[in-house]
Protein backbone atom coordinates (compact mmCIF):
# COMPACT_ATOMS: atom_id res chain seq x y z
CA UNK A 1 0.00 0.00 0.00
CA UNK A 2 1.53 3.59 -0.74
CA UNK A 3 2.61 5.70 1.70
CA UNK A 4 -0.45 7.88 3.21
CA UNK A 5 0.31 11.59 3.26
CA UNK A 6 -1.72 12.82 6.58
CA UNK A 7 -4.31 15.07 7.05
CA UNK A 8 -4.58 17.65 4.49
CA UNK A 9 -3.84 21.41 6.16
CA UNK A 10 -4.48 24.80 4.81
CA UNK A 11 -1.26 26.40 2.35
CA UNK A 12 0.55 29.02 4.56
CA UNK A 13 1.33 32.58 2.71
CA UNK A 14 5.49 33.07 2.37
CA UNK A 15 4.97 36.06 4.70
CA UNK A 16 3.23 34.18 7.67
CA UNK A 17 6.04 31.44 7.14
CA UNK A 18 8.67 33.95 7.47
CA UNK A 19 6.51 35.35 10.38
CA UNK A 20 6.32 31.85 12.53
CA UNK A 21 9.82 31.02 11.69
CA UNK A 22 10.66 34.48 13.27
CA UNK A 23 8.84 34.29 15.98
CA UNK A 24 10.32 30.41 16.56
CA UNK A 25 13.50 32.15 16.73
CA UNK A 26 12.05 34.55 19.04
CA UNK A 27 11.05 31.69 21.73
CA UNK A 28 14.52 29.98 21.42
CA UNK A 29 16.67 33.88 22.27
CA UNK A 30 14.78 34.81 25.03
CA UNK A 31 15.30 31.89 26.72
CA UNK A 32 18.99 33.58 26.68
CA UNK A 33 18.01 36.87 28.27
CA UNK A 34 18.60 37.54 31.51
CA UNK A 35 15.21 38.53 33.67
CA UNK A 36 16.67 41.58 34.89
CA UNK A 37 17.60 43.17 31.46
CA UNK A 38 16.60 46.40 30.63
CA UNK A 39 15.34 47.45 26.77
CA UNK A 40 12.50 49.33 26.07
CA UNK A 41 13.27 49.09 21.70
CA UNK A 42 12.96 45.09 22.52
CA UNK A 43 9.30 45.93 24.70
CA UNK A 44 8.25 48.40 22.08
CA UNK A 45 9.20 46.42 18.90
CA UNK A 46 6.98 43.32 21.08
CA UNK A 47 4.16 45.32 22.01
CA UNK A 48 3.79 46.82 18.26
CA UNK A 49 3.88 43.48 16.79
CA UNK A 50 1.04 42.00 18.99
CA UNK A 51 -1.24 45.18 17.99
CA UNK A 52 -0.26 43.82 14.38
CA UNK A 53 -1.06 40.29 14.42
CA UNK A 54 -3.80 41.11 16.52
CA UNK A 55 -5.87 43.63 13.95
CA UNK A 56 -4.51 40.96 11.03
CA UNK A 57 -6.54 38.17 12.75
CA UNK A 58 -10.04 37.32 11.07
CA UNK A 59 -10.88 33.87 12.70
CA UNK A 60 -12.48 32.81 15.55
CA UNK A 61 -11.63 29.44 18.04
CA UNK A 62 -14.24 27.45 16.18
CA UNK A 63 -11.91 27.32 12.80
CA UNK A 64 -12.46 24.78 10.27
CA UNK A 65 -9.83 21.72 10.04
CA UNK A 66 -7.63 22.53 7.13
CA UNK A 67 -6.97 25.75 8.95
CA UNK A 68 -7.18 24.21 12.58
CA UNK A 69 -4.45 21.75 11.50
CA UNK A 70 -2.09 24.45 10.76
CA UNK A 71 -2.53 25.70 14.33
CA UNK A 72 -1.55 22.25 16.35
CA UNK A 73 1.14 22.93 19.34
CA UNK A 74 3.29 20.37 18.36
CA UNK A 75 3.65 21.07 14.34
CA UNK A 76 1.25 23.59 13.09
CA UNK A 77 2.59 25.77 10.47
CA UNK A 78 0.93 28.89 11.73
CA UNK A 79 2.24 28.04 15.55
CA UNK A 80 5.13 29.30 16.67
CA UNK A 81 5.17 27.33 19.90
CA UNK A 82 5.19 24.00 17.76
CA UNK A 83 8.81 22.79 17.25
CA UNK A 84 7.74 21.32 14.66
CA UNK A 85 7.49 17.82 14.28
CA UNK A 86 7.60 16.70 10.81
CA UNK A 87 5.57 13.37 10.13
CA UNK A 88 5.33 10.81 8.07
CA UNK A 89 2.63 8.10 7.78
CA UNK A 90 2.73 4.37 7.24
CA UNK A 91 0.27 1.95 6.21
CA UNK A 92 -0.11 1.04 10.54
CA UNK A 93 2.36 3.35 11.79
CA UNK A 94 3.56 7.32 11.98
CA UNK A 95 7.00 8.66 12.37
CA UNK A 96 8.02 12.00 13.29
CA UNK A 97 11.36 13.92 13.88
CA UNK A 98 12.17 17.05 16.12
CA UNK A 99 14.27 18.57 17.55
CA UNK A 100 13.34 20.54 21.14
CA UNK A 101 14.98 24.15 21.88
CA UNK A 102 15.80 25.44 25.58
CA UNK A 103 12.18 26.66 25.25
CA UNK A 104 11.12 23.33 26.40
CA UNK A 105 13.26 22.83 29.08
CA UNK A 106 12.53 21.06 32.22
CA UNK A 107 15.33 19.47 34.08
CA UNK A 108 18.88 21.18 32.52
CA UNK A 109 19.59 20.82 29.17
CA UNK A 110 16.45 18.24 29.31
CA UNK A 111 13.49 18.14 27.72
CA UNK A 112 10.25 18.83 29.86
CA UNK A 113 8.45 15.78 30.85
CA UNK A 114 5.21 17.52 30.08
CA UNK A 115 6.05 17.94 27.03
CA UNK A 116 7.41 14.59 26.20
CA UNK A 117 4.14 12.90 27.33
CA UNK A 118 2.75 15.51 24.61
CA UNK A 119 4.62 14.62 22.08
CA UNK A 120 3.97 11.20 22.86
CA UNK A 121 0.03 11.59 22.78
CA UNK A 122 0.22 13.41 19.58
CA UNK A 123 1.96 10.99 17.44
CA UNK A 124 -0.03 8.28 18.78
CA UNK A 125 -3.40 9.82 18.39
CA UNK A 126 -2.23 10.60 14.84
CA UNK A 127 -2.54 7.09 13.83
CA UNK A 128 -6.13 7.86 14.30
CA UNK A 129 -5.90 9.51 10.66
CA UNK A 130 -4.79 5.54 9.76
CA UNK A 131 -8.23 4.39 10.31
CA UNK A 132 -10.40 6.57 8.88
CA UNK A 133 -12.44 7.42 12.26
CA UNK A 134 -12.79 10.18 15.31
CA UNK A 135 -11.85 9.12 18.32
CA UNK A 136 -10.13 10.77 21.94
CA UNK A 137 -7.78 9.34 24.17
CA UNK A 138 -8.62 6.63 26.84
CA UNK A 139 -5.45 6.08 28.71
CA UNK A 140 -2.16 6.97 28.20
CA UNK A 141 0.71 5.65 30.05
CA UNK A 142 4.06 6.78 29.27
CA UNK A 143 7.23 5.37 31.02
CA UNK A 144 10.66 7.37 31.21
CA UNK A 145 13.22 5.94 30.46
CA UNK A 146 16.14 8.36 30.61
CA UNK A 147 16.37 11.84 29.95
CA UNK A 148 15.24 13.63 26.51
CA UNK A 149 18.41 15.86 25.59
CA UNK A 150 17.45 19.48 23.84
CA UNK A 151 18.57 21.03 20.66
CA UNK A 152 19.04 16.83 19.44
CA UNK A 153 17.66 15.17 16.81
CA UNK A 154 14.93 12.99 17.96
CA UNK A 155 12.51 10.17 16.35
CA UNK A 156 9.61 9.03 17.67
CA UNK A 157 7.31 6.32 16.30
CA UNK A 158 3.70 4.84 16.96
CA UNK A 159 2.26 1.81 15.64
CA UNK A 160 -1.16 0.12 16.09
CA UNK A 161 -1.14 -2.82 17.73
CA UNK A 162 -4.76 -3.92 17.32
CA UNK A 163 -8.02 -2.79 16.56
CA UNK A 164 -11.08 -3.21 17.88
CA UNK A 165 -14.78 -2.74 17.51
CA UNK A 166 -14.71 0.10 20.07
CA UNK A 167 -11.58 1.27 20.80
CA UNK A 168 -8.29 0.72 19.41
CA UNK A 169 -4.27 -0.19 21.18
CA UNK A 170 -1.41 2.13 20.10
CA UNK A 171 2.50 2.08 21.62
CA UNK A 172 5.07 4.25 20.44
CA UNK A 173 8.75 5.63 21.71
CA UNK A 174 10.65 8.57 21.37
CA UNK A 175 14.25 7.92 20.28
CA UNK A 176 17.58 9.39 20.59
CA UNK A 177 21.04 8.44 18.60
CA UNK A 178 18.89 5.03 18.57
CA UNK A 179 18.35 4.58 22.27
CA UNK A 180 14.82 4.75 23.55
CA UNK A 181 14.40 8.11 26.07
CA UNK A 182 10.74 8.00 26.53
CA UNK A 183 8.07 5.02 25.84
CA UNK A 184 3.83 5.06 25.93
CA UNK A 185 1.35 2.56 25.20
CA UNK A 186 -2.18 4.05 24.85
CA UNK A 187 -5.90 3.32 24.21
CA UNK A 188 -8.34 5.30 21.87
CA UNK A 189 -11.81 4.96 21.64
CA UNK A 190 -14.03 5.46 19.03
CA UNK A 191 -16.96 7.97 18.39
CA UNK A 192 -19.78 8.13 16.20
CA UNK A 193 -19.26 11.97 14.32
CA UNK A 194 -22.49 13.03 16.31
CA UNK A 195 -20.83 12.18 19.36
CA UNK A 196 -17.78 13.37 18.59
CA UNK A 197 -19.14 16.52 17.43
CA UNK A 198 -21.07 17.17 20.78
CA UNK A 199 -17.96 16.11 22.75
CA UNK A 200 -16.25 19.18 20.96
CA UNK A 201 -18.65 21.38 20.93
CA UNK A 202 -19.35 21.87 24.75
CA UNK A 203 -15.66 22.07 25.08
CA UNK A 204 -15.66 24.90 22.37
CA UNK A 205 -18.61 26.55 24.34
CA UNK A 206 -16.89 26.08 27.79
CA UNK A 207 -13.23 28.05 25.73
CA UNK A 208 -15.59 30.75 25.24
Amino acid sequence: MSKYLGPDISPVSSTMQRTVSALRKVLKAIYHVHPTHDDEAIAATAEALEVFVRDAGTMGLGQPSLERHTRNPLNGSMNPMAPPVNFEYQERSVTGTVRFHEGYQGPPACVHGGVVAALLDDVLGRTRHLTGRNCVTGTLNVTYKRPTPLNADLTVHARITEILDRKFLVSGEILHEGQVTASAEAVFVFLDTEKFSALVSGARDASR
